[in-house]
């Protein structure tokens, strides 16, 4: 078990984007709307109206969970959308 040191030769690192902080609001805004509505039982605890015969309370539920999704989606664009391609990680 002959291991040889670790080298210190530095690593080519890939700075972190900078977000200005509209972006930043945007991105939060995007993210947490979906799961704070959908964390705020009260607003939708009951079962009308109906949509195809689906209680109000399961389909606002996975419409939140598809805003949530595209929250995401929306966030990804934003943040990374200036970045090169084929960039490796370290």
């Amino acid at each position: 078990m002959n291991q040889s040191p670790p080298t210190d030769t530095p690593r080519a690192t890939v700075p972190a984007p900078r977000l200005s902080w509209p972006k930043r609001l945007t991105c939060a805004f995007f993210v947490l709307t979906p799961v704070v509505l959908a964390l705020a039982v009260p607003l939708y605890q009951r079962t009308t109206p109906e949509l195809a015969g689906i209680p109000f309370f399961y389909w606002f539920q996975m419409a939140m969970a598809v805003a949530a999704a595209s929250g995401c989606g929306i966030t990804y664009f934003l943040a990374f959308r200036n970045e090169p391609e084929g960039m490796e990680a370290p």
